[in-house]
């Protein structure tokens, strides 16, 4: 039987998703799979590989993107933390508006949705967390349970500096902010699956509020939601 209980968040960048998922997927016992990973596990293989990343070859993406997908090895190069770094992240809003790739990671991430892998230590997951920014409008609009997760361009940019720093990388606050205006608007105005707040998400502001208060609140409305038993 297909999995039921799913739980869509999306939101910018930045915004506190994957804290918020990890979280959640400990205290329920979920798989959790973030989507903006998959896209920048790709975009870091390409770089890898020295692709031309400001002329990018469509075909190659494409059939990269398949292998990727077909072997499950976008779910190690997802483990990297350079999938994160500032070259990463020039780049990575690129390879994702690309229609064809887009297609072949909706079902990747569809298909975790259904039929969520077991967790780490072998147990079997008891639903599936799908973070991104078209999970509830697009992935799994019949989601039982959706957030969007947003914050201010300010307070995101300040915690991606953070992360640079952390990483041994040098930045520079306006850029990092300037960099998360700009991939804002390409996630909003794309042509393919934009990021938009599904009707039935449940907004959270995390710049109102810290990781405890974000937590609690989710945890909340899910379980309302959802009666899920916990071990």
């Amino acid at each position: 039987m297909a999995n039921k209980n799913i739980i869509a968040i999306d939101g910018p960048a930045g915004a506190g998703k994957g804290t918020l998922t990890k979280r959640l997927c400990e205290h329920y016992c979920f798989a959790g799979l973030d989507t903006g990973s998959l896209y920048r596990a790709i975009t870091l293989c390409m770089i890898e590989m020295e692709h031309d990343m400001d002329n990018i070859n469509l075909e190659f993406a494409i059939e990269l993107t398949r292998k990727l997908s077909d072997t499950h090895k976008i779910l190690e190069y997802a483990k990297n933390p350079q999938i994160r770094s500032q070259l990463t992240n020039k780049y990575v809003a690129s390879v994702a508006k690309i229609p064809e790739i887009r297609d072949i990671m909706r079902q990747y991430q569809v298909d975790f949705g259904l039929n969520p892998p077991n967790l780490e230590d072998g147990r079997k997951a008891k639903g599936a967390i799908i973070e991104g920014r078209d999970i509830g409008t697009v992935i799994c609009p019949d989601a039982p349970v959706k957030f969007f997760i947003t914050a201010s361009p300010e307070t995101r940019a300040s915690r991606r500096l953070k992360q640079y720093i952390d990483q041994g990388e040098t930045a520079n606050y306006q850029d990092v902010l300037a960099s998360i205006i700009a991939r804002d608007e390409s996630d909003k105005n794309r042509a393919t699956s934009p990021m938009r707040q599904a009707d039935d998400a449940i907004l959270i502001d995390t710049s109102l509020n810290n990781k405890e208060e974000t937590f609690q609140f989710a945890k909340k409305v899910i379980d309302e939601k959802l009666k899920i038993v916990l071990e």
